[in-house]
């Protein structure tokens, strides 16, 4: 009796224990936490500047003058530095801006200092074995005597830099009158009188419209039989003739209409300086030699 009382007692003190632990359940497989995604790494793009125009060459500056560079646009800006007026290797950076209605364009100096200067003194620089070989350059001489006889202002107009706009000088020694392309528009029709400077034989101011004071001695030589000379003025008997200091960045052709047989003194020469614009040649300069006593 004692021995089955052990045994019940045995019994109810395992299941008394089994009540208590538990079931030993079977270990539960960890769950692994999502790893985010790793991101690509960001890249800063930098886009190339902008390639660099040029060269250019200063133009338009007297010899006893100077080129302000200033530190930025405009004719009250800092001056930076200053260039002779045969300085050459300038190129423009693209940046440009209009102050005061001047064009000013930012500008890479032979040093590789920065600065700004007014785009009325600076013309692209092109090579004289480039200019003489170019057929823009025909062209634009075929063009121009086809205006001029034809006194058709548009026509003229559309052949003027439209950055340096067209000097006129009736002799070597006078000085130049700016024509911009919206006036040559109305040269040929264009009553308003118009100091042209002094004639350096008879040393009396020429003063009229273009109709009466220029066009007659540049139909002197357009319409009779004359030479193109590029890059050359030819030399006439009394002085040596001279491509001025400040057009010395313009190329240039001489159109010359020799001496009649006989009277070789009364020949005559129109030289046409040319200015480039984002590679296209303009009309800057129209000068005048003829022969002095």
């Amino acid at each position: 009796m004692k021995l089955k009382i052990g045994m019940a007692g045995i019994g109810i003190a395992w299941l008394l224990a089994a009540c208590q632990t538990g079931t030993p359940s079977t270990p539960s497989t960890p769950t692994a936490s999502p790893i985010p995604p790793q991101q690509a790494p960001t890249s800063t793009f930098t886009p190339a500047p902008p390639p660099l125009q040029g060269p250019f060459a200063v133009v338009l500056v007297q010899p006893a003058d100077q080129l302000n560079v200033r530190a930025g646009p405009g004719p009250d800006q800092p001056i930076l530095a200053t260039l002779p007026p045969n300085a050459s290797g300038l190129f423009l950076t693209g940046r440009e801006q209009t102050v005061q209605g001047a064009r000013w364009v930012e500008v890479r100096l032979p040093d590789g200092r920065i600065g700004w200067v007014n785009a009325m003194f600076l013309t692209q620089e092109v090579s004289l074995q480039a200019f003489c070989a170019d057929p823009q350059v025909s062209a634009l001489l075929d063009r121009l005597e086809s205006a001029i006889r034809e006194r058709n202002g548009p026509a003229l107009a559309a052949l003027i830099s439209p950055v340096h706009g067209l000097r006129i000088h009736v002799s070597r020694l006078s000085d130049g009158v700016l024509i911009r392309p919206d006036q040559a528009a109305q040269l040929f029709t264009d009553e308003t009188p118009i100091h042209w400077g002094v004639h350096p034989a008879s040393a009396m101011e020429i003063v009229g419209p273009f109709r009466q004071a220029v066009l007659p001695d540049l139909l002197d030589v357009i319409d009779r039989p004359h030479e193109r000379h590029c890059g050359l003025l030819v030399p006439p008997v009394t002085y040596q003739p001279a491509w001025p200091e400040a057009y010395q960045a313009f190329n240039f052709y001489s159109l010359h209409r020799p001496g009649t047989p006989g009277n070789e003194l009364d020949w005559r020469t129109w030289v046409v300086g040319v200015a480039y614009e984002n590679g296209r040649p303009y009309v800057a300069v129209l000068m005048q030699f003829f022969w002095e006593p």
